[in-house]
């Protein structure tokens, strides 16, 4: 579960440190300990890669 929700939080941490982990838990209301729970559903994903391209201003990887 939440393979791919995690892999957005690790490519934040990448591209913004801890301000990026925040940033994407904030806007996606799913902090990273709650996002390994989660369903890698579309809608989970499309939120999530949304966010990313928001926060970062580049398109997200798709997961």
């Amino acid at each position: 579960m939440a393979e791919k929700l995690l892999k957005y939080y690790k490519y934040m941490k990448e591209c913004q440190g801890t301000t990026g982990l925040i940033s994407l838990a904030m806007q996606t209301k799913v902090p990273s300990t709650k996002a390994a729970m989660e369903p890698d559903s579309p809608e989970n994903l499309l939120l999530f890669q949304k966010m990313v391209e928001l926060l970062t201003g580049k398109a997200a990887p798709k997961y």
